[in-house]
């Protein structure tokens, strides 16, 4: 009996060897090494998050890097932030253009010269004669005008003004301003009239007869004591209202004899100057009474101590 045959198998694929690696590989470069490994790691959590972030957000990032690159060049190069002092001297070279320019326009500009005078407060005073005095500042720099100058040669020309107050008024205007002295008293004139004086005897003026509120003032300056003129004006400064509304006169004939005459009562002993109010609230409390106010005459140069003398 024949045994079957079995089928030869074909013979395994011989797989070529792999060739060899060499012993020491060729090192690869700084730059390809970061890219491998820049290649081969994940992306940070920072990146991938900016990656989806939206636009707008994206925008302002890229913006605020731009700025951060431009301060780190400019502070590397020796710019403005690391120089400071530039800033300075290119300002202060601004501000000196600038006020160079002022200064021009201020005293050299035709504009800002002195082209009218305003006078102001001139009652008694002549407004001419106060121009005349200022005709020289006329087209003159307002502003180089030295105002206080002005003023006191004003205040030597001008007997009835006792300050004078000189202002610019921009662009092309001088003000005058006048303070007059006020008449308190008017003394018998010996050519007629009387002459208003102020509170420091100082004649301002002439006239026929003293104006209302302005007391006469009968006193012989040529018998008087020394002073005697002085003391009546200076009493009439010190009278409360209440009081020198009523006096028509004041007589004196020394210093310590002061005399007033009320336009509807007696006869006032006044004395000197000292102790005015204490003296007018005696005198108005003793003018209530009716017996007081019809008398002859009132003495309150004591006041403590006051006496009436009744009409005779």
């Amino acid at each position: 009996m024949t045994r079957p045959t079995r089928p030869r198998r074909p013979p395994a694929p011989t797989v070529p060897a792999a060739p060899a690696r060499p012993a020491h590989p060729r090192p690869v470069g700084s730059a390809e090494r970061r890219r491998a490994v820049r290649a081969a790691a994940p992306a940070p959590a920072a990146r991938r998050s900016r990656a989806g972030a939206r636009p707008e957000v994206r925008a302002a990032r890229a913006g605020g890097a731009r700025v951060a690159d431009l301060t780190g060049r400019l502070t590397r190069r020796g710019g403005l932030l690391r120089r400071p002092g530039r800033r300075a001297a290119t300002a202060a070279l601004a501000l000196a253009v600038v006020l160079a320019a002022a200064g021009w326009v201020a005293l050299a500009s035709p504009w800002l010269r002195v082209q009218q005078v305003r006078v102001d407060g001139a009652g008694r005073t002549a407004p001419e004669r106060v121009l005349a005095l200022v005709d020289d500042a006329r087209g003159e720099p307002l502003a180089a005008l030295d105002t206080g100058d002005l003023a006191r040669r004003m205040e030597g020309e001008l007997p009835l003004v006792a300050s004078v107050e000189v202002v610019r008024a921009w662009p092309s205007t001088l003000r005058v301003r006048l303070h007059e002295r006020q008449a308190v008293a008017a003394v018998p004139s010996t050519t007629g009239g009387v002459d208003l004086v102020d509170a420091e005897a100082r004649v301002l003026q002439h006239a026929d007869a003293a104006p209302a509120g302005v007391p006469l003032l009968s006193v012989d300056v040529e018998r008087a004591r020394p002073g005697a003129l002085r003391a009546a004006l200076a009493v009439n400064g010190s009278l409360p209202v209440s009081v020198r509304s009523r006096v028509a006169a004041i007589t004196a004939t020394s210093p310590d004899a002061v005399t007033l005459r009320l336009a509807d009562g007696p006869v006032v002993v006044w004395g000197d100057a000292g102790r005015p109010e204490r003296k007018a609230q005696v005198l108005l409390r003793l003018l209530e009474e009716p017996e007081v106010a019809g008398a002859e005459a009132v003495d309150v140069s004591a006041p403590d101590a006051p006496a009436v003398r009744p009409a005779s």
